[in-house]
């Protein structure tokens, strides 16, 4: 099945509250191709379709979890699925929660975060977190975070993957040598945005930890890259004195700032 197909039936299955449709679709390894055709389709819908689209995220995600994210009189009967199924399908709505022009609820982001042990799901929980500037998922795994472990590698390979719309994005490794052109140009696109003019304001800021934090790590592991002059500007110009930002998250800001730039700009 082609990508704009397969977007169309994620967002159908979506509107309609077709469980069935649900375990069908939503079952696929997430790309940039699939995941912005089925955004710029849910942008078209109302806001009253939104927030049903998002309960019925919520129910089918608290099913995952058997019942466990909050407390309700009926669960959604699921149909019997594989655990790389369920995975699947966990990632998948975790990642539309996320990436829906609504606020998702950071309690319930963050009891899944704490019950999962698979570093994926808690990677994407940590991204769809990001834009209600609620900073404890985040915080905590940028805090396991380090050059060279296993939370670098799955970053790095995770990054690549997508933005190469990789089929099979969880088996992928990022070998140290792989160009990384495609993950570099969008985090320094955002890395640009500085004013509240932009459209894209909010979600640059959302993710300006992150975006600056992968930079890093590529870095850091590509022993002989470095940014351009045009590139080592943008990171250096990057607003991060942001007034929803922590005093933690913005002193942790300037640190990446400096280790780029003293480390890395030409």
């Amino acid at each position: 099945m082609d990508s704009k197909n397969l977007a169309t039936n994620i967002v159908n299955a979506l509107i309609t509250k077709n469980v069935k449709d649900v375990s069908k679709y939503l079952v696929f390894p997430n790309s940039d191709e699939i995941t912005n055709t089925v955004r710029k389709q849910l942008n078209n819908l109302s806001t009253n379709e939104l927030k049903s689209i998002q309960l019925f995220l919520y129910d089918i995600l608290n099913s995952c979890y058997n019942g466990n994210l909050f407390n309700t009189n009926t669960c959604i009967k699921l149909p019997k699925l594989t655990s790389s199924t369920l995975f699947l399908l966990k990632e998948n709505i975790i990642y539309y929660l996320g990436r829906l022009p609504l606020l998702p609820d950071i309690n319930i982001l963050e009891k899944a975060y704490k019950l999962d042990k698979d570093l994926h799901i808690k990677l994407n929980i940590t991204f769809s977190s990001l834009s209600t500037f609620d900073e404890r998922i985040e915080r905590d795994f940028i805090s396991k975070v380090s050059p060279g472990n296993s939370y670098d590698l799955l970053i790095r390979s995770w990054t690549l993957a997508f933005f190469s719309n990789c089929k099979t994005p969880y088996d992928f490794q990022d070998i140290h040598n792989n160009d990384w052109s495609k993950a570099k140009a969008p985090r320094l696109k955002r890395l640009a945005i500085n004013s509240e003019a932009n459209p894209k304001f909010l979600k640059a800021m959302s993710f300006r930890s992150l975006d600056l934090l992968v930079l890093y790590l590529f870095l850091e592991n590509r022993k002989t890259d470095i940014l351009t002059k045009e590139e080592a500007d943008i990171v250096s110009n990057a607003f991060i004195e942001y007034p929803k930002f922590s005093k933690t998250k913005i002193q942790f800001l300037k640190s990446l700032k400096e280790k780029l730039g003293a480390k890395y700009s030409n």
